[in-house]
């Protein structure tokens, strides 16, 4: 059973995997510095390196959510945190098994095991976290002028429970660096089959909310004004469709869906500073 990381359709888009120039040079800090819930930083991450880093937008006028993944695509960690009580994405389909202990924190445990298959399911315990995959989701409370933050610790490709429960443990807090890792401007969601025009600042995007992601593909009349980020299934979540917008200006676009190539829909989009 494949394991995905199911986000909020419709407004998600892809963004930056790396700090501003002038970052200080850790990404939790420079992070921290432009949210107001507080940010976790692992101590312990199974000895597995760093391989993204993301600010990804959630639900219009709510903050960003922080996404983290240690390793390779056969074994990994994710980290997902994001604002108490703001749901900025849902876990795929899993198994709730038991309540653990997180520095004083009760976190629920889940496993990632087929319910379709009814026999193995029932007996799925956290001893197939290693084989199946499997999650830690907590919530921190608010403090130092901070508010709390939900916390999903993520294994997939070997990774045991009592691993996950290690790097849950390790979690410290860390200070501002007052360098923002990205400043993200909320995006516009729009129905391509409907929409004919749409205005955006720079620094925001156009998401296209489509039932089905991966089909779409894009034609920019005007280069530079807007880049075009396909959607579809990026490995641990899917993202949809969306237009970055780069420059000012004014261009159109030509959207076209694989399942009928002899229908173009054409958007203009208008980009401010």
């Amino acid at each position: 059973m494949k394991k995905v990381l199911a986000l909020v359709l419709a407004l998600v888009v892809a963004a930056p995997t790396a700090a501003v120039a002038m970052g200080s040079g850790d990404k939790f800090s420079d992070a921290q510095t432009g949210l107001t819930y507080t940010v976790y930083k692992p101590s312990n991450t199974l000895g597995l390196k760093a391989s993204k880093f993301s600010l990804l937008p959630c639900q219009p006028g709510q903050e960003e959510w922080l996404y983290v993944k240690y390793g390779g695509t056969a074994r990994y960690l994710e980290i997902m945190q994001t604002m108490a009580k703001v749901k900025c994405s849902d876990p795929g389909v899993s198994k709730y098994l038991r309540v653990a202990k997180i520095n004083g924190i009760t976190a629920k445990v889940y496993v990632y095991c087929d319910p379709a298959k009814a026999d193995s399911f029932a007996k799925c315990g956290v001893n197939d976290i290693a084989r199946v995959g499997g999650y830690l989701i907590f919530t921190t409370k608010a403090s130092k002028g901070l508010k709390g933050t939900e916390i999903q610790v993520q294994g997939i490709g070997g990774i045991t429970y009592s691993q996950l429960l290690a790097v849950a443990k390790s979690f410290k807090t860390v200070a501002a660096s007052g360098n923002p890792l990205s400043q993200v401007v909320a995006p516009v969601m729009i129905d391509p089959t409907t929409a004919t025009s749409v205005s955006v600042r720079v620094g925001s995007s156009v998401v296209l909310t489509v039932v089905d992601p991966a089909i779409w593909s894009a034609h920019i009349l005007e280069p530079g004004i807007l880049e075009f980020v396909p959607g579809g299934d990026q490995g641990t979540y899917t993202t949809n469709p969306a237009f970055n917008a780069l420059a000012p200006g004014k261009t159109v676009v030509h959207l076209l869906n694989s399942t009928d190539v002899t229908k173009v829909y054409e958007i203009e989009i208008s980009v401010t500073d």
